[in-house]
């Protein structure tokens, strides 16, 4: 359906309030990241022990290269990356860590410490802590990037570009900021849509660094997250004991880091990319889909009670929160719908990439786009 001078004009106004919301929590983004830096421990495999922590499971116990002694909690996503290092299976490390009794803990705090202790005695180990957790059990050769100037460059070098902080997403051991241009634009009759890119990263192993462009639905504010346009893993040169406290080595890599990020934004927030992503909205809105098909196709994508859940919306009568017609358009917006109610954090962003992921990859610029009066 063709929209009014007036319902445009709603549409801005709902765009206005959406990123008026939104700006509180990439506030929050921001803050966690200036305010929760990880303390990093290298250490040798020989130096690791284990013991059981009432309530919890295991705790990890090790004196670091100045004689300090320390006893710290492990995160889940620290212990999943121990079961990965040990080929400990994860289901039988859980086992033992859920069970009431202490002896099973004791069992596994043994385990632990033994491989440690033999298998795996002259390996060293980077630890990254927050608030006396463990949440990072990785590799020396991670490469660690200092996410306070990353966090900043990318709010202050959209700010310049035109764009605003709408969004963001603080997890255990991961964060995602989003910016959005305050434009809502019509790449076809009756759909309003506004256009921005999403930064993610972890301090602790879970992704890497990562831009995106996004896709922002106005009506019922569904986002898919399109193609990556950065990315930066966490994978460097062998860190020495030296290497893991020289401020010098973290500030350089922040600096070359903060560098390319700043020429993705200025090269994906400007008309050249915008025309490129409607274009995209204007293909999937006039590719069919057949809904038995798709939903083959989803199977491998989503777990079976959120195949269901797509299908189920792409095939009501909603018009509304989804776009009109059988078509990828209308698809990208059932996935993204069903990721707005989403409660997980990190479900719901891989969600918003699937949803993204369904629709045409963009391509260079053309004339078509038309920006909403």
């Amino acid at each position: 359906m063709l929209l009014t001078m007036e319902s445009k004009s709603a549409a801005i106004s709902k765009l206005e309030a959406l990123i008026a919301q939104g700006r509180s929590k990439a506030g929050e983004v921001i803050d966690h990241v200036m305010n929760n830096q990880p303390t990093d421990r290298l250490q040798p495999g020989a130096t690791l022990s284990f013991d059981p922590e009432d309530n919890r499971g295991v705790q990890i116990a090790y004196t670091d290269q100045l004689g300090i002694s320390h006893r710290q909690r492990l995160h889940r996503h620290a212990v999943q990356q121990m079961a990965q290092t040990t080929d400990l299976p994860i289901k039988f490390i859980d086992g033992l860590q859920n069970t009431p009794e202490r002896w099973a803990k004791e069992l596994l705090a043994h385990n632990l410490s033994t491989m440690f202790a033999n298998r795996f005695a002259k390996n060293r180990y980077l630890l990254r802590s927050v608030l006396g957790e463990v949440r990072g059990f990785l590799s020396d050769r991670y490469r660690r990037l200092d996410s306070r100037p990353i966090i900043e460059a990318f709010a202050t070098e959209v700010q310049r570009k035109g764009a605003m902080p709408y969004n963001g997403y603080v997890t255990d051991t991961k964060v995602a900021i989003q910016a959005i241009m305050p434009e809502v634009y019509e790449p076809v009759p009756g759909e309003m849509v506004a256009y921005g890119l999403s930064l993610e990263n972890s301090d602790f192993g879970n992704g890497a660094l990562s831009v995106r462009a996004y896709l922002l639905r106005i009506w019922c504010s569904n986002l898919a997250i399109t193609q990556e346009e950065m990315r930066q893993v966490h994978l460097g040169r062998r860190l020495d004991d030296s290497m893991i406290y020289s401020q010098r080595t973290y500030e350089l890599d922040a600096e070359t880091t903060v560098s390319a990020l700043r020429d993705v934004i200025g090269t994906h927030l400007n008309a050249e990319a915008l025309h490129s992503r409607m274009d995209s909205i204007k293909q999937a809105n006039s590719t069919a889909v057949d809904p038995v098909g798709a939903k083959e196709s989803l199977k491998k994508l989503l777990l079976k009670s959120e195949t269901d859940q797509v299908i189920e919306a792409y095939n009501s009568p909603d018009t509304y929160n989804l776009p009109a017609g059988n078509t990828t358009w209308r698809l990208s917006n059932a996935i993204s719908w069903i990721a707005g109610k989403t409660e997980d954090t990190e479900r719901k962003l891989e969600l918003m990439k699937i949803a993204g992921d369904v629709l045409p990859k963009a391509t260079s610029a053309s004339s078509s786009l038309t920006k909403a009066a």
